[in-house]
């Protein structure tokens, strides 16, 4: 019975092995460029490839980042991408300013920023103003997010630069708060 099974295992053909991208690049270029080059060894067709793979990678990184508000959907089209509105403090610091220069023109820069500062802890309604223009800010925002998704089918993101990249989680040596000890201290006694 093993012996059939084996047999019949050995008759079966072999699943078809999955290749990654750059595998399929460099099949399906040599096949191309042995036909273009067919004096070329294959050492120089498959240098040859990868620089067109570099090339190909460089050319995808740029797609579906944001670069200074606008995104690359192909090589040619040049898309702006929706910004998010600012945060409400500067909504309101922008309308401040704007009373200010109006109500008061002789004060110079430094006295319309204390003002500002001043009137952030009192001015309620003015707050509650820049909260409203923040809100609809962030509606029209959120809808011309999901025009953009509808429209190219994608959300692009920011590239981070490769210093800004910090794992969180692997830190070398993790210190406890002092307090948070005493409270697991007397969590373990109880």
């Amino acid at each position: 019975m093993k012996k059939r099974l084996q047999l019949q295992q050995l008759d079966l053909a072999a699943p078809k092995k999955q290749t990654g991208p750059y595998k399929q690049f460099l099949c399906e270029q040599l096949a191309i460029q042995h036909l273009k080059y067919p004096q070329r060894t294959i050492e120089e067709l498959t240098k040859l490839i990868n620089l067109m793979w570099k090339v190909r990678e460089k050319k995808n990184n740029q797609l579906y980042f944001q670069h200074n508000g606008y995104v690359n959907i192909s090589e040619t089209e040049r898309v702006p991408v929706p910004q998010p509105s600012p945060p409400v403090l500067i909504i309101f610091q922008k309308n401040m300013r704007q009373l200010l220069e109006f109500t008061h023109p002789e004060y110079n820069a430094e006295q319309v920023d204390h003002t500002i500062k001043f009137e952030w802890t009192l001015n309620s309604t003015q707050r509650q103003k820049a909260a409203e223009e923040f809100r609809q800010l962030r509606q029209e925002f959120e809808k011309e997010k999901k025009e953009f998704i509808n429209r190219y089918g994608f959300w692009p993101q920011h590239k981070k630069s490769s210093g800004e990249y910090f794992d969180k989680t692997k830190q070398s040596s993790p210190k406890l708060d002092p307090l948070a000890l005493n409270l697991m201290k007397k969590v373990k006694l109880e």
